[in-house]
């Protein structure tokens, strides 16, 4: 992860986490939870082995996670209304049901999404959660627009995970800001003791 100021940055290995080598380490991301903007509601048909399988995990557990999608970026500014932006890789099926809810214009801009990316650090030869949302909770958001363009893409085409691994998975980019009146407490981390937690968006009033 890149920390400049409060910019977050964090480049995810997408390939790593799904064609996880045992012996490897590298900075991997799940995408949990989708669920909005007028009844595209995204399955977990990903099933991929956990690299953090051991103890002081607080949102990824056992031996394989189930997510919607694995994570190549994650880019954050770090100011509570700040918008974050997700790139993802996510399977056929998902990829399909995107472009077919946004074949027409959408009824809502509302969604709620939830996250884990875990990293390792050398030094202390252990992995840790780099960025999560706190608590189990689920982040409270709308798509964000740019010039007036919803900033929401998926692509048409496949991605080749690896030359061994028979598997389709396309490219899913998103930006989404706080939606109205909602606050989520975020945790980001750039080692395994030091911590930052960040409120993204406001509450009614604040």
């Amino acid at each position: 992860m890149e920390a400049r100021d409060h910019h977050l940055d964090f480049e995810c290995d997408f390939r790593f986490g799904f064609n996880l080598d045992p012996r490897g380490k590298a900075t991997v991301g799940y995408l949990l939870f989708w669920s909005g903007c007028g009844g595209l509601n995204l399955s977990k048909d990903i099933e991929v082995w956990n690299p953090f399988a051991a103890a002081g995990q607080t949102v990824l557990s056992g031996q394989k996670i189930q997510c919607i999608g694995v994570l190549e970026r994650l880019r954050y500014a770090g100011e509570e209304d700040d918008p974050m932006r997700f790139v993802a890789y996510v399977s056929q099926n998902a990829a399909a049901s995107i472009r077919s809810k946004l074949a027409r214009p959408l009824t809502s801009t509302r969604l709620q999404m939830t996250f884990c990316i875990v990293a390792y650090d050398d030094e202390k030869k252990q992995w840790y959660e780099a960025a999560l949302v706190k608590d189990d909770a689920r982040m409270q958001a709308n798509l964000d627009t740019t010039g007036g363009d919803l900033q929401i893409f998926v692509s048409k085409t496949p991605t080749q995970i690896s030359d061994t691994l028979d598997l389709k998975v396309y490219r899913f980019e998103f930006q989404v800001v706080p939606a109205k009146d909602t606050t989520t407490v975020l945790e980001f981390a750039t080692g395994p003791t030091q911590r930052i937690v960040k409120r993204w968006g406001a509450e009614e009033g604040g």
